[in-house]
């Protein structure tokens, strides 16, 4: 908790991924409306404890995202997720119902998913991404504390410098969701 809330007091966003990674990923599709409801109550309950407030965001364990899922997040108020993949900002629809939670989508790869594969030798992974950034959108890299944090630093420093090099602004999602939604349709 308190490496957690050096984190956000050093300037961070922190959200609510999941209570149980394991859980969310491999059971919510078939988990019911109460269970998907207790596990996010979960989540919130520590992110009180350990921020003292409550979350206003959430990114969902493997992109796992449902009806379900959803409805808890309208439910808890958040000003936005980030469970998709996709290309924009949008307003989520499941089954014809659509939610209040902006959705932010992840647009880039994540090193991990490059990773290992004959076209991207590691040194090639930081370019690459780079080439993906677009000027007439938000870009959303995902980033994975045990991949670009610990194990592959130094790739995730080639990353950053190749964004400065390009004049990536950086902007915290919480920023950007508040700028898309004041802004007038």
């Amino acid at each position: 908790a308190t490496v957690m809330r050096a984190v956000r007091d050093a300037g961070f966003e922190v959200g609510i991924h999941c209570h149980n990674h394991y859980r969310w990923q491999d059971h919510l599709a078939r988990m019911s409306s109460a269970e998907v409801a207790a596990e996010f109550g979960a989540a919130r309950d520590e992110f009180r404890r350990i921020f003292g407030t409550e979350a206003r965001a959430a990114g969902a364990a493997g992109w796992q995202s449902n009806a379900h899922s959803r409805a808890a997040y309208d439910a808890a108020g958040l000003l936005y997720a980030s469970d998709s993949r996709g290309a924009g900002p949008h307003f989520p629809r499941v089954g014809g119902r659509v939610f209040r939670t902006l959705e932010l989508p992840t647009t880039l790869p994540t090193f991990d998913e490059l990773m290992g594969r004959l076209e991207f030798p590691d040194a090639a992974i930081p370019g690459h991404c780079c080439a993906l950034l677009r000027e007439d959108r938000l870009n959303v890299f995902t980033l994975h504390a045990e991949i670009e944090g610990m194990g592959r630093p130094d790739l995730f420093r080639a990353f950053l410098d190749g964004c400065r090099a390009r004049g990536v602004e950086f902007v915290r999602l919480d920023e950007a969701a508040r700028d898309l939604l004041a802004a007038p349709e």
